[in-house]
């Protein structure tokens, strides 16, 4: 039975991604893992497709989880998956940074798996592409992960740890802790601060830019058009660009909600007795303001560009102001030798760091415990140590 993987002894014949037996969210303490680098997980790899995602449900599969006492939870699970592997729901849907996705890089889906498993306040230690710690294009991944967990620990491996095994990827160990009840409410406190101390002034940057393009964006920068519109005006009738709004931010991760920004509209009323008139007049300045059309659309980008220039500094803001109000420092350490070669000898004679470096991040986790104050940070004996 445990070659069969049946959970017996810890071993479990499953795609990882997927509850079996005893693992389901919420349980652990503490989750230690390797993932696979270099590989994807596509929408075509659905819940129940095959025989490693499948969902279990036979009486002796039932009766063996019901009589170890997993209880309320394990069934929540075990009934989402059925549901789950009837309407062939991709296994990325399943995970909040793979809905809707064609696919995402398998470490990348296992971040989420693992500190989904954890209870709060649970451990997690992972093996990770570096491209993953400093890749500017997954920034969306490590603030995604910044809001779930606390980062405790970075160690660099040194690039011959795993030559052996023809992986070439230089990666680190990340340590996170799940955050507990309290440490989430404060994570969401530092946001509603932020925002509260932020929002407006960036506001007012927007209103600005809009005072300054809408009469530009309204004319296209034409006299005749201005003339015109000047006449309609006195008439009751006015050419505007209406004010800015706020769009639907993106599920993850926190930023600050997009501006949006709509085209020139007609608006008013006129008088009956100058109903001829204003008709007239209006459309001479369509046939104007068409002459420009190009002129007002290319200013109409340039107040867009300007905007999201705006967004994106409200957003870098926003996260500094959260950093600095849920502060805390983080273990990091690059070790030159960790017990292994690049042909894969280890043993005593072999060259190994990690047990002085353990030493030193306990003593981390020591003064950490005890508050943290600068005139008693540890004076590391390792230099790669911080």
């Amino acid at each position: 039975m445990i070659m069969h993987g049946d959970g017996h002894g810890g071993i479990h014949y499953h795609d990882g991604l997927l509850d079996i037996n005893g693992i389901f969210n919420g349980r652990f303490d503490l989750v230690l893992t390797n993932p696979p680098f270099g590989s994807n997980v596509g929408s075509d790899q659905k819940v129940g497709g095959s025989d490693e995602t499948r969902v279990p449900n036979d009486e002796a599969y039932l009766t063996r989880c019901r009589e170890r006492g997993y209880g309320e939870p394990w069934e929540e699970s075990h009934n989402r998956l059925l549901q789950a592997a009837k309407e062939k729901t991709p296994i990325l849907d399943l995970f909040e940074i793979g809905k809707a996705k064609n696919n995402r890089p398998t470490e990348l889906i296992f971040v989420e798996r693992c500190l989904n498993l954890l209870k709060p306040g649970g451990r997690m230690g992972i093996v990770l592409p570096d491209g993953n710690l400093n890749n500017p294009s997954l920034a969306w991944l490590r603030r995604w992960a910044e809001g779930k967990a606390k980062l405790l620990a970075v160690v660099s491996l040194p690039e011959e740890t795993f030559r052996s095994s023809n992986a070439t990827v230089k990666a680190s160990l990340v340590f996170l802790r799940k955050f507990t009840e309290t440490e989430a409410q404060q994570w969401e406190a530092a946001w509603a601060q932020a925002h509260a101390e932020l929002d407006a002034g960036f506001a007012a940057q927007r209103s600005a830019q809009h005072a300054a393009y809408a009469p530009r964006i309204v004319t296209g920068e034409d006299a005749e058009a201005q003339r015109l519109l000047d006449e309609l005006a006195a008439l009751g009738i006015c050419r505007t660009l209406p004010l800015w709004q706020s769009g639907e931010a993106p599920a993850y991760p926190r930023q600050a909600k997009p501006t949006l920004q709509g085209k020139p509209v007609w608006q008013g009323e006129v008088a009956k007795e100058h109903k001829k008139t204003a008709a007239e007049l209006k459309k001479q300045a369509t046939a104007a303001l068409a002459k420009v059309q190009k002129r007002s659309d290319a200013l109409l980008s340039e107040l867009k560009a300007h905007y999201r220039a705006i967004d994106d500094a409200h957003t870098a803001a926003l996260w500094a102001r959260v950093r600095e109000l849920f502060d805390y420092p983080v273990f990091v350490a690059a070790p030159k030798t960790v017990g292994i070669t690049s042909t894969g000898e280890t043993g005593e004679g072999v060259a190994n760091e990690l047990p002085e470096l353990l030493r030193a991040f306990r003593e981390f986790e020591a003064w950490v415990d005890s508050g943290a104050q600068p005139e008693a940070t540890p004076n590391f004996p390792l230099p790669s140590a911080a």
